[in-house]
């Protein structure tokens, strides 16, 4: 059997595609089944093993780095760069595997099972609100066709679906009146879902240490909690704090040249879209709550100088990408929270 020091896997559901290396040439390139990869893992000498960021990466990952490899996950759009020729799971292959060897490099993060469970029961609690909420403006645009207005808010919505379902004057045909009965009986499911899912999300935060001190953070709840544990808990991954801002999307965009810096507008599809979006809520709702009172720490007072300079949104990112430096710090350090407070 040839010697080799890296392993390049091109995953998949049931077929992979698996490469062998040895000083970066390739000694092997062939299919192998589920049960054949989990063989190679566990039976290969320690190695390099590298692989796209895709559906199982972590999993294979996991198993590969308890077999005592060193684990890469890269992300396919870096990867496509090195792609020469078609687009086969052989070309597949030798594209990762040149694409480890680049010297800019970005690996992306790896999760523990534990991460990915918290991550898992985030991702279906905002697919029941979004599917609530999908459900709700269907019912209430299709009601708008036949001169129903139902007024904005979930608790006005609540309230005249049973009436417009029980009022005979209005010319809904009995037909419509079944389907939308059926549609708000499964928003009421969606909206049991969610909040099911919330207090399932919410215990769990709490029972996690490090998700625990991460709510002490201004503006973080549960859900930016977890966001945020997950996006820089490996804080290895992350060279400072602006990095790990920079990978959350909360810093501006640079186009530099020629000696010239140019600083422009925070990247709207960029970084992590999600977790920016919880962070900027979570910071408009302090600034709201800081506009009523007086400021009772140094950085509530320097968040309020700045809505004052620059405006409530300006300061909302600013306040968030503060929050991003926070965390790193804290997940690296292993230590708690504890804002300076303003002298009496």
């Amino acid at each position: 059997m040839s010697k080799f020091n890296l392993i390049s896997i091109d995953l998949a559901k049931n077929v992979f595609q698996v490469g062998k290396f040895l000083h970066q040439k390739l000694q092997s390139n062939k299919a192998v089944s589920r049960k054949e990869l989990l063989t190679i893992l566990t039976t290969s000498p320690r190695c390099k093993v590298v692989m796209e960021s895709c559906g199982g990466a972590h999993y294979w990952a996991r198993k590969a780095r308890s077999a005592g490899h060193e684990v890469v996950i890269l992300d396919p759009r870096f990867v496509k760069a090195f792609r020469v020729g078609q687009k086969t799971d052989a070309n597949d292959v030798i594209a990762i595997a040149a694409a480890s060897f680049s010297p800019n490099v970005r690996p992306c993060k790896s999760l523990t099972q534990a991460q990915q469970s918290l991550q898992s029961i985030e991702r279906m609690r905002a697919l029941a609100e979004k599917q609530k909420r999908q459900l709700a403006n269907q019912i209430r645009g299709l009601l708008l066709e036949f001169g129903i207005v139902i007024k904005q808010s979930e608790c006005a919505f609540r309230q005249a679906i049973p009436e417009i379902l029980e009022d005979s004057d209005n010319g809904l045909t009995a037909g419509l009146r079944q389907c939308l009965a059926q549609c708000y009986e499964l928003f009421k499911a969606q909206s049991t879902l969610k909040e099911t899912l919330n207090e399932l999300l919410t215990g769990l935060v709490k029972q996690d240490e490090q998700c625990e001190r991460l709510l002490a953070l201004e503006g973080v709840g549960p859900i930016t909690a977890v966001g945020l544990l997950i996006s820089l808990s490996d804080t290895t991954h992350f060279t400072s704090g602006r990095n790990a801002a920079a990978n959350v999307g909360v810093t501006p965009r640079q186009h530099s040249s020629g000696g010239k810096v140019r600083i422009g507008h925070i990247a709207k599809y960029r970084g992590e879209i999600t977790l920016r979006s919880h962070l900027f809520l979570g910071a408009r709702a302090v600034i709201s709550q800081l506009k009523h009172r007086e400021p009772k720490t140094k950085k509530e007072q320097w968040l309020k100088e700045l809505v004052e300079r620059r405006g409530v949104k300006c300061a909302a990112i600013a306040l968030a990408n503060k929050t991003v430096r926070t965390a790193y710090a804290m997940l690296k350090k292993g230590t708690s929270y504890e804002p300076s407070l303003l002298a009496n």
